[in-house]
């Protein structure tokens, strides 16, 4: 009898945990799809009700997500007004490859979870 109570516990234990790993997976995996969807949400919004503008900004959403945009030329390419001989002075040339990356963080400070979303958008050159 004591040997079956033994095997029923053990056999308890085992399927609770099963349960809390998968009761785990859950939650981080709805965690990764919100943070996703804040990033794709940013993104959006950028350049159609903020202006695209070189740096970064940060916020934090109120569900507990904290959030990056940084926005910088793409490596490479020159800033500067002046066109050089191999410069085109075609339409084109009036606009500058911007890379924008997104960055979600979620999670314990120590060991925080994180998405970054990058994309490349064209914005006027300065002049």
């Amino acid at each position: 009898m004591l040997v079956a109570i033994g095997l029923v516990a053990a056999t308890l234990a085992v399927a609770f945990q099963v349960v809390g790993g998968a009761a785990r997976g859950t939650t981080d995996a709805d965690r990764y799809s919100r943070a996703v969807l804040l990033a794709e949400s940013r993104l959006a919004e950028l350049g159609i009700t903020e202006g695209l503008r070189l740096g970064e900004t940060f916020g934090e959403s109120t569900d507990g997500f904290q959030w990056l945009v940084a926005v910088r030329p793409m490596p490479g390419y020159r800033l500067a007004a002046t066109p050089g001989p191999q410069q085109s002075t075609s339409p084109a040339a009036a606009v500058m490859p911007l890379v924008v990356s997104v960055t979600v963080a979620w999670g314990p400070e120590e060991r925080p979870s994180e998405v970054t979303l990058t994309t490349l958008r064209l914005a006027p050159r300065p002049r």
